[in-house]
């Protein structure tokens, strides 16, 4: 119930579940909960968090897909471009003065073009990009790969591999290196303490402003691209 208004939900059951979790997705509400919690107390959580609930239900009723067609606006290193369809097939995509000209080929949909290029130029730019850090490192990546993730910009392992998010490559340079100094961090401290934020500082000192920026065009950069 939220609200006095009953809500539906998908519940997935899980044996190795120790606690109940909730995830709004775009279709509807899921529970994740262990086979020991009874039903009736899965249904008191969702009514407590009703007002969480009901925000993210709004917000994903809210988004709107990008429409894929000529003149749409995309964003590119922090910059506003304009997406330019071509009729025709024997060119790549390429930049140009702030429009991306993208061919369209039979059976290929634009955004698997854009998609595909901007993962070409975030591998390039990521690289250039961490190299000005490599100084100021206690211990170097074993090496920097990109990921798709959909609610994370970044991740490091104990191995020292390093992975940022190619849709990241629409921010600014300073929301890119802040999000490179977080990872690169994490090579000396693989944790979100105090001494780990210190060491984010060290890396790089003005790191939030971009932080904070990151955090209001986030939804916006990952939302793209589907």
């Amino acid at each position: 119930m939220l609200s006095g208004c009953a809500q539906a939900y998908c519940l997935k059951r899980s044996r190795q579940r120790r606690t109940v979790a909730l995830s709004v997705q775009k279709t509807g509400l899921v529970v994740y909960a262990p086979w020991a919690v009874p039903l009736e107390k899965i249904e008191q959580i969702i009514h407590s968090k009703a007002d969480w609930v009901r925000k993210k239900l709004t917000l994903c009723v809210a988004r709107v897909e990008p429409s894929w067609l000529d003149g749409m606006r995309l964003w590119f290193k922090g910059e506003a471009l304009e997406l330019r369809l071509l009729n025709r097939v024997n060119t790549g995509v390429w930049l140009g003065d702030k429009v991306l000209w993208v061919p369209q080929r039979e059976g290929v949909p634009v955004q698997h073009s854009v998609s595909r290029w901007y993962q070409e130029q975030a591998m390039v730019h990521y690289a250039e990009r961490v190299r000005q850090f490599f100084p100021h490192l206690k211990r170097r990546p074993d090496r920097l790969k990109l990921t798709s993730a959909r609610t994370r910009w970044g991740s490091c392992t104990s191995a020292g591999a390093v992975r940022i998010n190619w849709r990241l490559v629409q921010a600014s340079d300073a929301e890119v290196d802040y999000v490179l100094a977080h990872e690169l961090a994490h090579l000396t401290y693989l944790n979100h303490s105090g001494q780990f934020w210190r060491e984010v500082a060290r890396l790089y000192p003005d790191y939030m402003v971009p932080r904070a920026k990151l955090k209001v065009m986030g939804s916006h950069y990952l939302s793209n691209f589907g």
